[in-house]
């Protein structure tokens, strides 16, 4: 069988993995977390799990996670029952990458503890439901073109010429220097913190076409006389900052062939299958997937998911909310 190389995970991705197929399961009200730490009823010590899983009616579900050659035996299971007690947990749920012995199957079941396999899948063998060949993610980028200046000046203010400028702060200026500051406050900001303001105030990627070049932009930002900038020739009093940059949006394929493909669930059942599309451009977590159980047959079983950072970097999850195609 041709190995599928997303699924060449290290542990915490492994972890992770299994987290987001639990949330994407068929069932309302749960809250992940992946890892969390639980405070024990023995020792009052807060302690680590994989994953948790907290239901609306406030049961405690414990999810542990081993990537290892071999097949877990009782030794494992024997500290999971253990420690489950000890965090009151209603169960826990063990994922193997490599199954696990009749011994441990039979220990798990009196100890309310769930066996569950974690194993990879070739396309041929995917629920057909899941026939989605593509996925394009698309990435917003920009590039600083320039810093023009404009010092303050008496009257009325009126939305100035961006050929009209004072200054141009030179090319290789430094992006996060606190250059800006409000003399009144004394509170300083950079180039960069402009940018975020423009991104806060106004979305500028929102008209934006896809597959074009990059379009350059100017924004002014004006200022009532109460703010300087540090330049190459001396601090100046600003009436008004014109930033012009350059936007366009760079697209990602990601195709079936390069995305992680696997069965969950008990081996001796049909469990769920999953399909997931990972970028690999992006700096944090984005991910798009779909997941059904194994045997199902009717697109109501279909559940779309993935993750994603806001514009703050907090990883978000739930139905696609950025801009992907799925073809």
């Amino acid at each position: 069988m041709t190995r599928n190389p997303r699924l060449d995970l290290d542990w915490r991705q492994f972890e992770q993995l299994v987290a987001r197929i639990e949330r994407d399961a068929d069932r309302l009200g749960l809250a992940i977390k992946a890892p969390d730490r639980i405070r024990c009823l023995v020792t009052n010590r807060l302690r680590e799990v994989d994953a948790s899983v907290r239901t609306s009616e406030g049961d405690l579900i414990t999810l542990e996670c081993r990537k290892r050659r071999a097949s877990q035996d009782v030794t494992w299971i024997e500290q999971l029952a253990t420690k489950r007690r000890s965090l009151g947990a209603t169960k826990t749920i063990a994922v193997s990458a490599t199954g696990f012995s009749s011994s441990a199957h039979a220990l798990a079941r009196e100890n309310c503890i769930e066996l569950k396999t974690l194993d990879e899948l070739d396309a041929d063998q995917l629920n057909p439901l899941l026939g989605l060949d593509l996925v394009i993610f698309w990435h917003r980028r920009v590039e600083l073109k320039s810093v023009g200046l404009r010092k303050a000046r008496p009257g009325s203010w009126t939305m100035p010429d961006p050929a009209e400028l004072d200054l141009l702060l030179p090319a290789d200026t430094d992006l996060f220097a606190p250059l800006f500051c409000n003399t009144d406050e004394g509170h300083r900001w950079s180039i960069n913190d402009i940018w975020h303001q423009l991104q806060d105030a106004a979305n500028p990627y929102a008209s934006l076409p896809k597959m074009q070049p990059p379009l350059v932009q100017n924004a002014c930002f004006p200022y009532p006389g109460n703010v300087t900038v540090d330049t190459p020739w001396g601090e100046v009093r600003l009436g008004d900052v014109i930033l012009s940059v350059a936007l366009w949006w760079e697209s990602e394929a990601i195709w079936q062939s390069a995305a992680t493909m696997v069965s969950y669930g008990p081996r001796d059942q049909a469990g769920l299958h999953r399909l997931e599309f990972s970028s690999s451009l992006s700096k944090d977590e984005w991910s798009v997937s779909l997941q059904t159980p194994a045997d199902a047959t009717d697109i109501e079983d279909l559940r779309p998911g993935g993750v994603w950072p806001d514009q703050s970097g907090t990883a978000q999850t739930g139905p696609r909310a950025r801009p992907i195609d799925l073809i």
